[in-house]
């Protein structure tokens, strides 16, 4: 397929194309007539070609007879008129450049060296100076071409080193074109395989941009090729870069170049599938959109394609971790080291113990490889592989970035990875996320026996809300006074414990209401609790006497387990004898066989007890 340039080149203005022509039939003639006068051309003795032949030929020296006589050449009468057509139309600049020559400051500097060339050109070889019109055609013919601007070529075409693909050609979105070095027409100098790592078998494949016509034109399209470069740099890895120049078609087999300025390409290759190219379309797309996110991630990405561009990813790490650092920058929701945050974001998981260990063995092979050490291994591997890990890791992070999978801002991303892992690996239900329930966890006592036994290795962090009995007594009841009045954090009142009455047993017992109680009893027409009292019988012979002073269930209320501390042992309360001079066996009577029987048959041998109380919620 042959390249389209511009269809509406002309021809250089007539009056140059006449001035040049006058100049060349003045100088034929004055070059002629010296040579007849005895003013030969030089030669130089050269071998012939071919290995057989032992004759040597001689070669005529044209343009050193030319550069003799310059002062000839600018004595004609149509070398003034010449030059300053030449300094009019401006083809001097671009005719000396595409040559390879130094190009003078001055206008008229410019147009003498440029006509010198143009004759040295018209008459190399020749043995004479005679005038073929074939020839001064062909050499205006060259002297458009070189001429031509290269905004009016129609596309700008670069080599990829190191670029392969599956497919032979694929357009995107933006414009640009790949395609295989032998689809289109090229220079062979961007098709040669020389100062590559590609074999000479191998195709070579360019990238397609088109140029536009306008002022910036050329420099736009440069730009154009960087950002694919800096596209397949981050999207994958591989080893890819442009040639040292772009070529533009400027005429039949006729190129004009233009100095990318791309530093070489990192040995290795880069190989593109064809089920990538719609995902390398759109990143692409977003790669070109002007959004805050990617001003943010700017230098971030600056550091890592300086990185890509080193020989070695080893040589590369303090860049990539560079860029990891500048994703990662500024203050988030909570403190979480840099190597758990990036270790989020490239794992997607918070618990991911080995990428967090990588990198901080990462940064301490970078302060090795900074303080002049020399070192193989980091963290138990290769610092080669470990550098290389580096690398994919902070380009997942920047892909990722430009695909909007982590958001605006990549530091809250990663914290916000760490913290619904932290949630998932149960520190706290995602359930009571975001509501009171959350703040009713509260850790009770466990009990002895229980079938339930909590878990001794989670670590549960738990809040507990302030009472407002600890805020003295001047607060409120069920107002807490942090939060105001929560309903879940008001108690409900207590309500008094009812007793029922008993007729039958007090009866037995000898039990007789207490008057008040039966009052209020029938005022409110219900049992009501009151003081009931015991009645004092008159004891019988041999019978001891009984004082009922206390209300019933005093003595429960009065737990004498209590005046032990939790975790000691107490003796059980032996029962004074009769006549050991105690306090207690003094001032009582012996007890009623009937009621307390004495247990002599029985034998008690109690050690000690030991009792763990339950405390109450």
């Amino acid at each position: 397929m042959s390249l389209a340039f511009g269809e509406d080149f002309d021809m250089q203005d007539s009056v140059l194309n006449e001035a040049l022509k006058r100049l060349t039939a003045e100088a034929s003639i004055r070059f002629t007539s010296l040579v007849a006068t005895g003013d030969g051309i030089p030669f130089d003795v050269a071998e012939n070609n071919g290995d057989s032949s032992h004759f040597y030929r001689y070669v005529p020296l044209t343009s050193n007879f030319i550069d003799c006589h310059a002062d000839e050449l600018k004595s004609l009468p149509g070398y003034g008129p010449a030059r300053g057509v030449v300094v009019a139309s401006g083809v001097a600049s671009p005719y000396l450049e595409a040559r390879g020559l130094s190009v003078a400051s001055d206008p008229e500097i410019r147009a003498e060296a440029m006509l010198e060339v143009f004759i040295r050109e018209l008459w190399e070889g020749a043995t004479e100076f005679s005038l073929d019109l074939s020839l001064v055609e062909a050499a205006l013919n060259r002297l458009e071409v070189a001429a031509r601007d290269i905004r009016e070529a129609k596309v700008l075409i670069a080599p990829l080193n190191g670029f392969e693909m599956t497919p032979t050609e694929i357009e995107l979105s933006c414009g640009i074109r790949i395609v295989q070095s032998d689809a289109v027409d090229a220079p062979l100098e961007a098709t040669s395989s020389e100062g590559t790592d590609r074999s000479a078998w191998q195709p070579a494949y360019l990238a397609m941009v088109p140029l536009s016509d306008s002022p910036d034109g050329p420099r736009s399209a440069l730009a154009s090729l960087n950002v694919l470069v800096r596209a397949l740099r981050i999207f994958k890895e591989g080893s890819v870069g442009l040639g040292p120049y772009a070529f533009a078609p400027v005429g039949e087999d006729a190129w004009r170049r233009i100095e990318t300025g791309a530093a070489p390409t990192r040995p290795g290759s880069y190989f593109l599938i064809e089920p990538e190219v719609p995902r390398l379309d759109e990143f692409m797309r977003r790669l070109t959109d002007e959004t805050p996110e990617l001003e943010r991630l700017a230098f971030a990405e600056q550091r890592f394609l300086i990185g890509c561009e080193r020989d070695r990813p080893l040589d590369a790490l303090s860049d990539h971790l560079l860029a990891i650092r500048s994703a990662l920058g500024g203050e988030g929701m909570i403190d979480a080291p840099l190597a758990a945050r990036a270790a989020a974001l490239i794992t997607g998981t918070a618990d991911d113990r080995k990428a967090r260990e990588r990198i901080e063995a990462a940064m301490d092979l970078e302060l090795s490889l900074i303080n002049g050490e020399s070192t193989m291994t980091a963290g138990n591997e290769s610092a080669a592989y470990l550098a290389a890990w580096i690398e994919d890791s902070a380009r997942h992070i920047l892909c990722e970035a430009v695909l909007g999978k982590f958001g605006a801002n990549l530091n809250v991303a990663a914290e916000e990875t760490l913290i619904t892992g932290g949630l998932l690996s149960g520190e706290v239900s995602t359930i009571q996320t975001g509501s009171t329930a959350e703040w009713d966890i509260v850790a009770t006592e466990h009990t002895y026996g229980s079938a339930e036994e909590p878990s001794r290795d989670a670590e549960i962090h738990i809040l507990r809300p302030l009472q407002a009995e600890s805020f003295g007594s001047k607060v409120e009841a069920g107002v807490d006074p942090l939060f105001g009045s929560v309903p879940e954090f008001e108690r409900e009142p207590l309500e008094p414990k009812r007793f029922q009455p008993m007729p039958e047993i007090e009866a037995a017992l000898g039990i007789t209401p207490d008057p008040a109680s039966l009052a209020g009893a029938g005022e409110t027409g219900g049992p009501e609790t009151g003081s009931t009292r015991l009645l004092e019988p008159v004891p019988g012979p041999g019978e001891i006497t009984v004082s009922a002073a206390r209300e019933i269930g005093a003595g429960l209320r009065e737990d004498w387990l209590s005046e032990t501390r939790s975790g000691s042992t107490i003796e059980w309360p032996a029962v004074p004898s009769v006549g050991t001079g105690s306090a207690r066996g003094a001032s009582q009577a012996p007890r009623d066989s009937r009621l307390f029987p004495s247990p002599d048959t029985t034998e008690w041998s109690i050690s000690e007890l030991e009792y763990r109380r339950r405390r109450s919620i």
